[in-house]
């Protein structure tokens, strides 16, 4: 488990990193990395893709723009959450439960990510070139549909093929994660 959730944690900061096409909206990028945690939260269960994409948020976070408490506050927060709970509800994997799955477990972290930036913009300036500050309630609706508009493409269209060839090639993954 360990060594799963380093696995994860470090390709999603890798990913991440190398994706970020610098495209920012309210502080929030353009996250395409979305697909490391999903597919270590459907193959090892909720705790390995929750923990994995939480260490992998913030260390991204500190390459990018090095502020550890806006990144502990919503983007820890929203990704371990967001991951965690589609480990949680694809332990029974399906491709019907895994889209359901990860649209609802998206809009959570796309929620806490909304909510959170919103909150933090009432106190704080957001990293980049946002001026904004405090932002609106229509850019913390912005910035949920944002988030979830540009990650849900990735996990609906990238994780499956990429779970199904893992579970073909490696047997021991054919099983339900009971993590």
């Amino acid at each position: 488990m360990i060594v799963l959730t380093a696995v994860n944690a470090s390709l999603y900061t890798v990913v991440g990193c190398l994706t970020y096409l610098g495209v920012v909206v309210f502080g929030v990028r353009f996250w395409p990395a979305v697909v490391v945690p999903a597919v270590f939260s459907v193959l090892f269960g909720p705790r390995v893709g929750g923990v994995g994409a939480a260490i992998g948020i913030f260390l991204c976070d500190m390459l990018s723009h090095g502020m550890p408490l806006l990144s502990l506050s919503v983007g820890v927060t929203s990704n371990f959450i967001c991951f965690y709970l589609l480990g949680h509800m694809t332990r029974e994997y399906s491709l019907r439960k895994y889209m359901i799955a990860a649209t609802l477990s998206l809009l959570v972290g796309s929620t806490i990510i909304g909510v959170g930036v919103y909150a933090w913009s009432q106190f704080y300036l957001l990293p980049g070139a946002v001026e904004i500050s405090p932002m609106p309630m229509v850019a913390a609706w912005s910035t949920f549909a944002w988030t979830f508009i540009s990650e849900i493409p990735f996990l609906l269209i990238l994780v499956p093929p990429i779970v199904e060839a893992a579970r073909k090639t490696i047997p021991s993954l054919r099983e339900d994660n009971n993590s």
